[in-house]
């Protein structure tokens, strides 16, 4: 739910003006006027554009102005806007750079000849310049900078000012090279992404050393016998040169063994049925999906997978370590699975209570809420929520209770102490009713609602469930879990060890 207390100002034209769009038919239309009418309302989109960075530009400065802290508004904006704080500081950034030192960009955008993403990248290519080399970029461009292709907006942006301020060349790459980073990011079918942003001779350096090393793996003794050349043929590596490349860096940077388990906790929910579709009839159900919280959803026939590795792994480690003098120099990687049994209300949609033996309550309540909320409650942040939030604080009599939690992100869990900022517990999710929902009031007057996602990820639908009658003590006896040599109190492990953390949804 959004709202604002009042509709003023230029917001009653705009919103009139949204609401003819509606109106906007293609039927009966001449493919030229079709594509007429599309290139008008990409103007408009410049125009748009143009409007709300004067719009964020006064908002920001009249608060700088005034010597205050900028990030409420700034946080504000990213909710009108719906999207994340940090694009939205990248909006504010443009709308200043426009307004303040881009007079011709702006009037190009104004009249929807420039669209919001060239007028970025004219404001990108150009930070490193005073304001008034940035300026006389800006005039020598208008000409051309309608007609340009990205690409080509930005080298010629470049090239600009360089000729103009050749530093600022060297100090663009003194600050490319400062900003050097690894970061990950979730791909698609339980993937994911791992990217280094280094110097060029050193990435490059990187890959050709590995294109070489791969090269050699094809490589057999031409001095073998045929009979032996041939055997040694057949063993040979068959994996496609991407995927060796891709396995070889992973096993570098992780400092494993060939078929050694990685050393990281991944957390896996899934329900019993998909844990065990032998115990429902031996047929996986419809939904044979188990999800990564943060992450996103993968099949269930690669989550059991990952737990029969860990659990064969677990099983020949300590096999090996008792088979004998030539066993004994096998290591116990002390590859572990843990299940943990969750409970949901009767839908199954949302997590009500999590089944824990740990000493410490912060550790089991810790646990719950980065399982409820695995990224930030606040709408449209998607950073990780690795702030335990008391909705209601505690210096006004909160509770540290699931029902009083919520996951921010470190920003947003600043902001909300700042004046004006309102955050209220609208449903527990514990009652079965509904699920556990947060209002957000802003300095200016506008709510926002956020609701808690179902425990099994976002685009999940709710199954005929059946009730889980054997889940008694006898079949609990038979699950293939590993010894338990602390008598059912389960401890935190030490972070050296290994293990998959399966969450099951009860």
């Amino acid at each position: 739910m959004e709202g604002t207390p009042s509709l003023a100002g230029p917001e009653v034209q705009v919103c009139s003006f949204l609401s003819s769009l509606s109106g906007v038919d293609p039927e009966g239309l001449t493919e030229p006027e079709r594509i007429a009418a599309v290139s008008a309302l990409e103007a408009l989109k410049g125009a748009a554009a143009a409007a709300q960075a004067r719009l964020t530009a006064a908002a920001v400065v009249d608060r700088e102005t005034l010597g205050e802290d900028s990030r409420s508004v700034r946080a504000d904006i990213a909710l009108a806007r719906k999207c994340s704080p940090t694009l939205a500081d990248q909006h504010v950034g443009v709308a200043k750079a426009l307004v303040k030192e881009m007079p011709e960009t702006m009037a190009a955008l104004t009249s929807g000849e420039l669209s919001e993403r060239r007028a970025g990248i004219l404001v990108r290519e150009t930070a490193c310049l005073s304001a008034e080399h940035r300026a006389e970029v800006d005039k020598q461009l208008a000409p051309t900078m309608t007609s340009l292709g990205d690409k080509a907006l930005a080298g010629a942006a470049r090239r600009a000012g360089a000729a103009l301020d050749a530093e600022s060349l060297a100090e663009r790459n003194r600050r490319a090279v400062a900003s050097r980073r690894m970061s990950v990011r979730p791909a698609v079918d339980g993937m994911a992404w791992l990217s280094i942003l280094g110097p060029m001779k050193d990435v490059i350096g990187a890959h050709v050393a590995l294109t070489a090393e791969e090269k050699r793996r094809h490589i057999i003794d031409p001095t073998l016998s045929p009979q032996a050349w041939a055997a040694a043929a057949a063993e040979a590596d068959s994996r496609g040169k991407g995927a060796w490349l891709a396995d070889r860096a992973l096993e570098l940077l992780s400092g494993r063994a060939k078929d050694q388990p990685q050393p990281v906790e991944v957390n896996l929910v899934m329900t019993d049925k998909v844990l065990l579709p032998a115990a429902f009839g031996g047929q996986a159900p419809a939904d044979d999906v188990a999800v990564i919280p943060g992450w996103g959803p993968i099949s269930g026939e690669a989550a059991r997978a990952h737990i029969a590795d860990l659990l064969n792994h677990r099983t020949a480690a300590k096999d090996a370590s008792t088979g004998g003098d030539d066993a004994g120099a096998a290591r116990d990687d002390g590859a572990f699975v843990w299940l943990r049994r969750l409970f949901t209300d009767p839908s199954g949609r949302d997590l009500v209570a999590l089944d824990s033996t740990r000493r410490r309550f912060h550790g089991g309540l810790r646990k719950f809420l980065q399982l409820r909320d695995p990224t930030c409650r606040v709408p449209w942040c998607d950073a990780p929520a690795i702030e335990a939030d008391h909705v209601h604080p505690v210096h006004d009599g909160g509770t540290t209770t699931g029902a009083n939690a919520g996951g921010l992100c470190k920003r947003h869990n600043q902001i909300k102490e700042e004046v004006g900022w309102y955050f209220t517990v609208r449903s527990t999710g514990l009652d079965g009713t509904r699920p556990h929902g947060i209002r957000i009031q802003t300095p200016t007057g506008r709510v926002h609602d956020s609701t808690a996602p179902p425990i099994l990820g976002e685009g999940w639908s709710s199954p005929e469930r059946i009730p889980d009658e054997w889940m008694d003590d006898v079949h609990l006896q038979d699950l293939p879990l590993p010894e338990d040599p602390w008598g059912g109190w389960i401890p935190d492990p030490p972070d050296d060890w290994f293990y998959l953390h399966a969450e099951l949804v009860a």
